[in-house]
């Protein structure tokens, strides 16, 4: 198989074994397995006293800790969508795990791994591993600082030395009676300690002690060397000095001795009173808070190993789907359940592991250190163990990230503390949603602030067309949906003294359905007060979203323009036609009699930018006005000079509908719908879909979608001499071709122009009179195209049979409406030939 199938394929599997098979594989690369195998012990003798103390942390015999992280390395290495990850026991977990152990005992925290696991494996295998990790950061940040909390709270009973809650056994149930998982414990065991300490005076000072020194000898170890860890150093150092002073503490052996390690599997017994209700959904809950923390921590891992490894992505749903096989078979070893852990696995790529070996290693490790030093692993006092956990639960408090989330956004810095406080008071899941709540909000909030500004005063500036005082434009900034629609259409149906309102809606980037529905009620309401609702420039998924809810059609489609300059344009313009008629006496008298137009003028607003324009001689704006008039004017009496005989002969597009149906949905439907009907297509292709070939008159202008065509420009569209232009481009697999002819082509009768192109060569150019003169009689004729339609349907004919898999249509520029017309003969042509062949299929 090549590689480029080879990633065809892992793009579309979540579990791929083609995937793993190859990652087997270079665990036994004779280059990297020393330096696996000396990260893999690294990493075992840092795993090996955080698993003890975590398993402590979770209410259960710190052996069960170990066989966790063996089990758990094993699995998850060779199952697993990071080649560097570690997974074992969590702090995340612990917090949880103790309150099941101690309500539940060994039964209920193997039942809930085994239903977290398979949730884990459901989600992998539904390609949901991104979405997991889409959180934000503060909820990401006020999550782990609550864990790191919980983790030293819990831990402050063995610190302390009082006596805590017993360690739950395989053989042995809960030792609680059955609560439900939301309701709050942590202000009652805040309580219970602040009794224990300060009425009870039951601490132990010989116990605070040891916790303290191991805190402190771990930070100085670590600070004076980098390559050992200072937790072992700590580890390794305070038993011995515990022993050698006889100092009176409690050690491992004292509450749960670490027996021979079995690791031959063995049924899972389910919890007691599994079978009512009110337990079942207890678990269930408890069961999705551990898929989710799992999950979580595992992704998190994974990522912080991408970035410190820089090598390629991890794969998130593999990666839920090796820790999900890991927590189901984690609890048939008497285990509890596991993920990604990101102190192990930073451990891991500091030390130089290259592959999956080295998790395995340290789990082969831990196995080796278990059997030959228990006993001394047993003399490890349990403070020591205490002092790990509050400094692990120190090092998970995110103190950097806070102060920089509260000094960039204090909003975003209280959505962390009420996602710490609620994690902390309730339950951990109850925060991260009150964290994900928080933001949704905000983030409307956010949304909703649509900026609306008015350009009464400055609509020149922006394309140097002045408007009228009775036009104002606004310009809208911000996503139009929800939670901003009732107050934008609040402010816009206060205008007064307006007759046309113009929403620029260029740097609108989104809209929903009520969005639509404040549009569609502005207009309603303007419309009640005279007033006429002009929308521009809206592009993108917003005019998709308005033309798909026939909120278009209840606006109007005159009324939507793709520029803002042809808005302005249009609204002049017919406003001159009508209630500012007394304006328009700058373009000379259009209608009506001079007295009428005298007293039009006198009651027109002196301080009008727009009549300011029209009254200047020579004025770029009255003329383009004007000519706008006169060419809607042709349009809607039917005058036009060239070709009005000739109307007959056009099939007018103005609409979809105008379309032939064997035309839809091709590159030329495209083209007519851009220029005649303003659809321009939002998802540009990324080649060009056909060619256009049409005249270098400078009056025909086309608006194209980007990247749709090649397009060949001839004197009146005549094709021939650039045939060679138009097979380079079907090179490219183009299957059309628009060949746009247009009325007033000067080579419909180039003979007006002899004497003015005679003259530019001879008195311009340094031509002779002959050479012009006879320049122009050799290519005029044959570039003389007679009647512009005929000619079309000739030249089309003609590249049609040069090129027989090309499809040729024939298309009118209509220079007063700027609008493209189809010919009626070749489409009668044209229908009868595609109806023969599907009578042929």
């Amino acid at each position: 198989m090549t590689s480029g199938t080879a990633i065809k394929r892992t793009g579309k599997s979540s579990f791929d074994l083609q995937y793993l098979l190859g990652e087997w594989r270079e665990m036994f690369n004779r280059k990297t397995i020393l330096s696996d195998c000396l990260a893999g012990l690294t990493v075992a003798m840092v795993a090996l006293p955080l698993n003890l103390a975590l398993a402590v942390a979770a209410g259960v015999e710190p052996s069960v800790g170990i066989v966790s992280g063996i089990v758990a390395g094993i699995v998850t290495a060779l199952f697993g969508g990071q080649r560097y990850a570690v997974s074992g026991p969590a702090a995340a977990m612990a917090v949880v795990l103790i309150e099941i152990a101690h309500s539940y005992g060994m039964p209920g925290i193997w039942f809930v791994a085994i239903v977290a696991g398979l949730l884990q494996i459901i989600t992998g295998f539904l390609r949901l591993g991104r979405v997991i990790s889409y959180l934000p950061l503060p909820v990401i940040v006020g999550f782990s600082n609550a864990i790191g909390i919980l983790l030293i709270f819990n831990t402050l009973d063995e610190l302390l030395g009082v006596t805590g809650k017993p360690l739950a056994h395989p053989s042995v149930g809960g030792h609680a009676v059955l609560t439900h998982p939301f309701v709050p414990e942590f202000f009652r065991d805040v309580f219970n300690l602040f009794e224990a300490v300060f009425v009870k005076n039951l601490v132990n000072p010989y116990t605070l002690g040891v916790g303290v020194a191991t805190i402190v000898l771990a930070v100085v170890a670590q600070r004076i060397s980098k390559k050992v860890p200072g937790i072992l150093i700590a580890v390794v150092l305070t038993p011995i000095v515990v022993h050698l002073a006889h100092i009176p503490v409690q050690c491992i052996f004292n509450v749960a001795p670490i027996p021979s390690l079995n690791l031959i599997p063995h049924a899972v017994v389910l919890p007691a009173g599994i079978d009512k209700w009110e337990q079942l959904q207890a678990l269930m809950i408890y069961s999705l808070t551990v898929f989710f923390l799992g999950s979580i921590e595992s992704l998190l891992s994974a990522s912080v190993a991408d970035g410190m490894t820089m090598s390629k992505k991890h794969r998130p749903d593999q990666e839920l789907i090796g820790q999900g096989l890991a927590n189901i078979i984690v609890p048939f070893f008497s285990g509890i359940p596991v993920t990604g852990v990101i102190t192990r696995t930073a451990v891991n790529i500091n030390a130089g592991a290259k592959t999956r070996l080295a998790a395995i290693v340290q789990s082969i490790a831990l196995c080796v250190l278990v059997f030959t030093a228990a006993p001394l692993v047993e003399k490890i006092p349990l403070a020591t163990l205490a002092g790990i956990l509050v400094l692990t639960g120190c090092r998970i408090v995110e103190w950097d990230y806070t102060k920089q989330i509260f000094k960039s956004s204090k909003t975003e810095g209280w959505v962390l503390v009420a996602t710490m406080v609620a994690s902390v008071s309730v339950d951990l899941t109850a925060g991260v949603l009150t964290g994900l709540l928080l933001t949704c909000v905000l983030f409307v909030r956010q949304m909703s602030r649509v900026a609306l500004i008015s350009e009464e005063s400055d609509g020149e500036d922006l394309v140097g067309i002045p408007s009228c005082n009775y036009v104002r434009t606004y310009l809208v900034d911000g996503p139009l949906f929800f939670g901003a629609a009732q107050k934008f259409a609040e402010n816009i149906v206060l205008t007064q003294d307006l007759k046309v309102v113009i929403l620029n809606m260029r740097s609108v980037s989104a809209i929903d359905l009520t969005g639509v529905d404040a549009l569609i009620t502005i207009k309603s309401q303007l419309r009640r007060n005279g007033i006429r609702l002009v929308i521009a420039e809206l592009g993108g998924q917003a005019l998709e979203l308005l033309k798909n809810s026939k909120g278009l059609d209840a606006i109007g489609s005159n009324n939507y323009f793709a520029d803002y300059q042809d808005a302005l344009l249009d609204v002049n313009e017919k406003l001159l036609t009508s209630v500012c008629v007394g304006c328009s006496v700058g373009l000379g008298n259009l209608g009506g009699s001079s007295l009428e137009a005298a007293a039009a003028k006198a009651n027109a607003p002196r301080d009008c930018k727009l009549r300011t324009a029209l009254m200047m001689d020579n004025s770029r704006i009255a003329k383009t006005i004007k000519s706008r008039m006169d060419k809607s004017q042709r349009t809607r009496t039917g005058q036009f000079d060239a070709i009005g005989s000739d109307l007959s002969r056009l099939h007018k597009v103005a609409c979809e509908e105008d379309i032939p149906t064997y035309l839809r949905d091709t590159p030329i439907a495209t083209m007519i719908k851009c220029q005649n009907m303003g659809q321009i297509d939002n998802a540009p292709p990324d080649a060009p879909q056909m060619v256009i070939g049409m005249c270098i008159d400078y009056r025909k202008s086309l608006h194209l979608p980007q990247n749709c065509a090649y397009v060949i420009r001839r004197t009146g569209a005549n094709m021939a001499g650039s045939e060679f232009s138009v097979a380079l481009a079907l090179s490219t697999g183009i299957e059309y071709m628009a060949l746009v002819a247009h009325n007033h082509c000067v080579m419909s009768n180039p003979q007006e122009k002899r004497e003015a192109f005679v003259a530019s060569l001879r008195d311009r150019h340094g031509w002779t009179h002959e050479q012009a003169l006879s320049f122009f009689d050799q290519h005029a004729q044959s570039r003389e195209i007679d009647d512009a339609i005929d000619f079309s349907i000739k030249e089309a004919r003609r590249l049609s049979t040069l090129f027989r898999g090309l499809k040729v249509v024939p298309l009118l520029f209509m220079l007063e409406d700027n609008c493209l017309y189809l010919v009626k003969e070749w489409l009668s042509a044209d229908e009868q030939v595609v109806r023969e062949l599907q009578k042929v299929d």
